[in-house]
């Protein structure tokens, strides 16, 4: 499983790393941070990430305890590639961050070989009390999923199809506190119809387990 490219501009930093410049503040500690002509001041990141796919479905992942038993995950041989560009947008008091975020990726191997593009909002967490010594995120999102083509593996998985799909990619990051501008991305890619009917009735789709690296400024 490896990884190499996801964008968020949206990485977090320390509380010790300069502020994003003109914050607008709404009360309660949260702010909107705009962007126009404004510094990055670390909000601004790219990612590159690559990874392997995953065959088990998400929801055993995820809801039934096998999320951090990945020996146990049922993968092919087909991988994925892709790098992003994110910003973050509002944070509440150093504690969660909202990002926006565009992507693209690539697919390789027989039963997956087509390319991807993405636009999603992450909500991320910040806060963990061993930050002092590796600095630690969770992050999860929202967004749309535009495939170039039908591949089989997903033809195979829903009665219907469609290039379009949820994009829901949940990631941990993890960097040195003397390092602020590089973390370490594990994101797990996933685009899906998620049973809800909204895409054409499309519940299948594809999802890989990547790892990355994202540098933030």
């Amino acid at each position: 499983m490896i990884s190499v490219a996801a964008l968020s501009f949206g990485a977090p930093a320390q509380a010790a790393d300069p502020a994003p410049a003109a914050a607008t503040e709404t009360g309660s500690g949260f702010q909107f941070l705009p962007w126009g002509s404004e510094p990055c001041a670390m909000t601004c990141s790219v990612t590159g990430y690559a990874g392997v796919y995953v065959a088990t479905a998400m929801s055993s992942l995820f809801l039934k305890g096998r999320l951090f038993a990945p020996w146990t995950w049922d993968t092919t041989d087909n991988q994925f590639i892709g790098a992003s560009a994110s910003r973050k947008f509002a944070t509440y008091e150093n504690l969660w961050d909202l990002e926006a975020e565009v992507g693209i990726g690539k697919r390789f191997g027989s039963g997956l070989n087509g390319g991807e593009v993405w636009t999603a909002m992450y909500w991320r967490w910040n806060y963990f009390p061993w930050n002092d010594y590796i600095r630690t995120t969770v992050a999860v999102s929202t967004g749309l999923n535009v495939a170039s083509k039908i591949d089989r593996i997903e033809d195979e998985k829903s009665t219907s199809n469609s290039h379009l799909l949820h994009y829901l990619a949940p990631e941990i990051t993890f960097g040195l506190p003397d390092q602020p501008n590089w973390n370490l991305v594990l994101r797990f890619h996933h685009r899906s119809g998620g049973k809800l009917g909204v895409f054409n009735d499309n519940s299948g789709g594809a999802q890989y387990q990547t790892v990355g690296l994202r540098y933030t400024w």
